[in-house]
């Protein structure tokens, strides 16, 4: 079924798992996942990353460009980033590093979001 789903896209890397979680990698738009409860690591090559589904936790590594957020209760955990999006409710981002300056650039929207350094 992956090969199936990365034909139809082009080509692009699919992962699929049991807990209903699919990331992929979309050239020119980064790496995605999507879905609910479910737990993943990830290397950023100095890309983007967007993450859209609910009580998720998802570990970046590297360097990432910008992070997105959609949904809620996520736990996001990044490395080195450049921009944090963040829409949804009482989602939970912590990074390490900033790509340029003392702390990336900060967008929320959304009720109980808490963007900090680890």
């Amino acid at each position: 079924m992956a090969a199936l789903l990365g034909t139809l896209l082009g080509g692009a890397f699919l992962s699929l798992s049991s807990a209903q979680v699919v990331t992929m990698t979309l050239p020119g738009m980064g790496q995605m996942m999507n879905g609910t409860d479910g737990q993943r690591t990830l290397t950023c090559t100095n890309d983007a990353v967007t993450l859209s589904g609910n009580n998720n936790q998802l570990t970046l590594k590297g360097s990432c460009t910008q992070v997105v957020v959609n949904g809620n209760k996520n736990v996001v955990k990044v490395g080195t980033v450049g921009q944090i999006v963040v829409h949804g409710n009482q989602n939970t981002v912590l990074w390490s590093k900033s790509l340029k300056g003392t702390v990336p650039m900060i967008k929320q929207s959304g009720t109980g979001n808490k963007v900090s350094r680890k």
